[in-house]
């Protein structure tokens, strides 16, 4: 452990020396006509963000790793909900604006960085020496197996980069309230895939996989449509509430939002499940036909419905990309992925059975 986090933080290091500067030189080029202040902010968003996002994303994924699912759930969990209580506190405290939105983003960041910072240094997994070979097979794999991820990044921030372009500071920070809402219930979709993986990886027989599969893909779907549900018949109380009464426009968008949790999570499942077949390599497929999609789609539904706009190019991306790794799984799989959406009796049998564990604890 202590080698592998002394590598990993030095090709963290070696990544921000190239894109980080990189950034810088695109900025001039995206950001003309925009207000001094969301230029200035956009500067040191840049320099910041990167880092930021790479060292929480490398303290989590070190606990992943060694299997510390509690550490890892804990290290990743700090960024939404730091980031959800600076927005919370920022709206209580003034009118907030993208800048300062932004700032709470990369402070969440560095929050849950330096909590992965203090529990690695606890396990004595710092070092001083980097290994060169491990370095290298981190490389190749990480190239195979994150294809996907930055295509799904670049699709994730595409919106809004529109956003920024053709609308004003203020749409954009609605806008990303309206984000923020919506994709709360993200990293619970995220656990459940990431449980799955290993699961799904190590049943011998095909029938075993898909029968796991399909067990976490029904659990991921019942559990978003709850949740969609709740914030749906919410949001208009909730966002108010939180962020004050200029962010009410965020409502709709935010709801519109919440229609593509369900596709992100099969996206999910599927996108795990093909990995633990050895086929990762058809999630970056998937994912650029989904950037396809997005793109266009922007352009045509940002100048007619505007944040809305934005929002519905998310939810078609999001589908788009669930039903070609869908059909991808199927294939590989020989099931048909809507039948495996469907509960059975043997979802009621698994819930009785948690149902009395619980209560049998309590």
């Amino acid at each position: 452990a202590r080698l592998g986090c002394v590598t990993r933080l030095a090709l963290t290091a070696a990544r921000c020396a190239v894109l980080v500067p990189g950034g810088f030189a695109i900025l001039p080029f995206v950001m003309p006509g925009h207000e001094p202040d969301i230029v200035a902010a956009a500067w040191w968003y840049m320099g910041l963000y990167l880092p930021a996002y790479f060292l929480s994303l490398f303290a989590a994924n070190m606990f992943q790793g060694q299997l510390d699912l509690l550490s890892w759930n804990v290290v990743r969990a700090i960024v939404p909900t730091a980031y959800l209580a600076g927005s919370v506190a920022l709206g209580l405290a003034a009118a907030p604006e993208a800048p300062e939105f932004a700032a709470a983003n990369i402070v969440a960041m560095l929050a849950s960085a330096a909590l992965g910072a203090v529990l690695m240094a606890r396990r004595g997994w710092f070092g001083l020496r980097a290994a060169g070979t491990e370095a290298r097979a981190l490389v190749v794999y990480g190239a195979k197996a994150h294809a996907g991820e930055v295509l799904h990044s670049l699709r994730q921030k595409l919106d809004q980069a529109v956003v920024a372009t053709m609308m004003t500071a203020s749409d954009l920070g609605i806008y990303a309230v309206a984000l923020t809402v919506a994709n709360g219930p993200l990293i619970l979709v995220q656990t459940i895939a990431n449980i799955a993986f290993p699961k799904i990886s190590a049943q011998e027989t095909q029938e075993g996989k898909v029968v796991v599969f399909g067990r976490y893909l029904r659990l991921a779907l019942v559990l978003v449509a709850a949740i969609d549900v709740v914030l749906w018949a919410t949001n208009a109380w909730i966002i108010p509430l939180l962020f004050g009464p200029s962010f009410a426009p965020a409502v709709h968008v935010a709801n519109i939002c919440l229609a593509g949790l369900l596709p992100f999570a099969a996206k999910l499942l599927c996108a795990a499940a093909l990995k633990a077949c050895d086929r990762a390599l058809a999630i970056p497929r998937a994912e650029l036909w989904g950037l396809v999609a997005v793109a266009p789609s922007l352009l045509v539904l940002v100048p007619w419905l505007g944040r809305a706009g934005a929002a519905e190019s998310l939810v078609i991306a999001q589908t788009v990309t669930a039903v070609l790794l869908a059909r991808r799984l199927g294939r590989e799989l020989d099931m048909h992925p809507l039948r495996m959406m469907i509960p059975n009796a043997e979802d009621a049998g698994l819930l009785r059975a948690a149902i009395a564990r619980g209560l049998g604890r309590g």
